[in-house]
């Protein structure tokens, strides 16, 4: 039993000269069977096999190479403090998030004005909206950070915000309803080069993996600016989601194009109905902290 139990440890972990080699040929043979013509089935099937093989190597090892990772991150006190400190993360995520979509917005923008694209003035107005979002957001946030004002004006300035968020929700959802329909009714394409559009689908799966993880755990509102955060941070996933399918049915689905609408129409009108009663329950729910707070005089008068 013990000598199997060595075999499959060998297996499992193989020394680093057999990795690296192992790890090369399968890369080797993988752009073979894929790039070539006539590709002989036994090679193509070792190919399967070595990549197989590898991939079980790299998930062994993994539990270990994220424990020494983790370990290395926490002992520095920078990197420890981003892993510590979520409070941090978002505001990174936030401050970051407005910088790409406001850089987006202008580039869509001129980009539009150049090539007269209604497709790019339509991308523009969404990233304009997420940049406006943002920065009333961002605006608040620094607010809160210099201290000169009371908790509790805090929390209620940041329940204007949130419901503000919520009613700017909605404008969102019309620029994602524009896109929808160029998409379906249009016949408006997205496409990436290569290989680039499964590392566009795996990105869209772990955003939108996270969204909901934080959506969950800042759902209810005990920071307001933060809450708001993740429902535009889920609004996004799920349009990522929407044009990644784009992408994936241009790319490999050309034969059928009723279905290819279908299913786009099909997909975009769930995301629009999703923000949408996201955007309404966040300004219902904001009325409920209102008056949970005393501050029924505040509903509906700033």
């Amino acid at each position: 039993m013990d000598k199997w139990k060595k075999v499959l440890w060998k297996l499992l972990f193989p020394g680093t000269f057999w990795v690296f080699l192992l790890f090369n040929l399968s890369l080797v043979l993988l752009l073979y069977v894929f790039l070539g013509k006539d590709i002989n089935p036994v090679v193509a099937y070792a190919s399967y096999f070595i990549s197989a093989y590898m991939l079980v190597t790299v998930c062994a090892r993994m539990p270990g190479l994220i424990k020494r990772t983790k370990a290395k991150l926490h002992g520095n006190p920078y990197t420890n403090r981003l892993l510590t400190d979520r409070p941090l993360r978002i505001r990174i995520s936030l401050y970051g998030g407005l910088l790409l979509n406001a850089a987006f917005a202008v580039f869509k923008v001129v980009v539009g004005v150049l090539y007269q694209s209604a497709w790019l003035f339509a991308m523009a107005g969404y990233n304009m909206v997420l940049s406006i979002m943002r920065f009333l957001l961002v605006r608040q946030d620094m607010s809160d950070r210099r201290g000169e004002a009371s908790e509790a004006e805090k929390h209620l300035q940041g329940l204007h915000r949130y419901r503000l968020s919520g009613w700017l929700m909605l404008i969102l959802n019309i620029a994602i309803s524009v896109i929808v329909v160029m998409v379906v009714f249009g016949n408006q394409a997205i496409t990436y080069p290569g290989f680039m559009i499964y590392a566009i689908a795996a990105y869209s799966f772990y955003c939108l993996t996270k969204a909901i993880i934080y959506l969950v755990r800042y759902w209810r509102r005990q920071n307001p600016i933060f809450s708001a955060v993740k429902r535009i941070d889920m609004a996004k996933a799920m349009v990522s989601i929407f044009t990644m399918q784009v992408a994936m049915l241009t790319q490999f689905g050309e034969g059928n194009v009723f279905a290819r609408r279908m299913a786009n129409g099909a997909t975009g009108l769930a995301v629009c109905l999703l923000i949408n009663a996201m955007a309404i329950l966040m300004l219902v729910g904001v009325k409920k902290d209102y008056k949970e707070f005393g501050m029924e005089n505040y509903v509906g008068t700033k």
